[in-house]
């Protein structure tokens, strides 16, 4: 059952990046804004490398038909449209593996503890859980998006899985019905954020391309240079968008146990007595 905010603010014990308490949707992108900056190093590299991997595939796919980045917005129809969905299903895919880095950044933002790495089997477990998991979430919201709208649904129906298996340790499968579960419960609060979070960075990306597609008409270089030069500007843009919202995952994954389960309560009272442990998120 959804409960409301207390009237006094309550928070962590250890640090101000996730107030134990139902947040705004404002101080949800605060607070995901906060924990990239935290871990902008490690997250901002890993976010990076698999913006790179995806403009490795989507390269070769716009070659083949016929769009070129320096002509600006495609007629989306053809081929284009699969290389669209295509493109959809990798986002969704690189977001929700980067949860695993964002997922630890949460823990030890909630016990003001660092979190240790898993060794020998526990961790290879954990990274074929998340392996698993970003690829069956990254089907839906490749299939939505080839659909149209559905990709409103596609997207966040297992996007916190990789979080969630990092957080409360849970297996691939166990892990995706429980991020399926925490999407669409509370009226699609947590659908709906993903949603309108990445909305949002869509909006800015596309401002900022066509901000670049304007500059570069100033410069005396030819249409390829163009191109190649527009590539290390995608990936500088989507790095940074997917590490925000992969941030946002996991403080929705916070957030809404503190809504719905009452995981402030649990903590606050675990915290009379110990000191606050990764353990102590696991989900009971």
């Amino acid at each position: 059952m959804d409960r409301a905010a207390p009237s006094a603010k309550r928070r962590l014990p250890r640090g101000q990046v996730l107030p134990l308490r139902p947040l705004t949707l404002g101080e949800l992108l605060d607070s995901a804004a906060e924990l990239v900056r935290r871990r902008a190093g490690v997250l901002l590299a890993a976010a990076a490398v698999l913006a790179l991997a995806e403009q490795a595939v989507l390269i070769p796919g716009r070659a083949t038909v016929g769009v070129r980045l320096g002509d600006g917005v495609p007629d989306l129809s053809g081929g284009y449209w699969v290389l669209l969905a295509l493109g959809a299903g990798l986002e969704a895919l690189i977001i929700t593996w980067l949860g695993a880095v964002t997922g630890r950044t949460a823990i030890a933002a909630v016990t003001g503890r660092p979190v240790p790495r898993a060794a020998g089997r526990g961790r290879l477990r954990g990274i074929e859980a998340v392996a698993l998991g970003g690829l069956i979430a990254a089907a839906p919201a490749a299939l939505g998006a080839f659909l149209g709208p559905l990709w409103l649904l596609g997207y966040p129906l297992f996007g916190l899985v990789a979080v969630v298996v990092t957080v409360e340790r849970r297996g691939a499968f166990a892990a995706l019905r429980r991020a399926a579960g925490l999407a669409f419960r509370g009226g699609m609060r947590v659908a709906g954020v993903r949603v309108l979070g990445y909305a949002s960075w869509l909006i800015m990306r596309f401002a900022f391309f066509l901000g670049v597609l304007a500059g570069l008409e100033f410069l005396p270089i030819g249409p390829d240079a163009a191109e190649w030069l527009l590539v290390p500007v995608l990936v500088a843009a989507n790095a940074l968008a997917y590490a925000t919202l992969a941030a946002l995952d996991a403080v929705l994954l916070i957030e809404s146990r503190v809504r719905l389960e009452g995981l402030d309560l649990w903590l606050d009272r675990a915290s009379r007595h110990r000191e606050l442990t990764p353990e102590m998120l696991v989900a009971r």
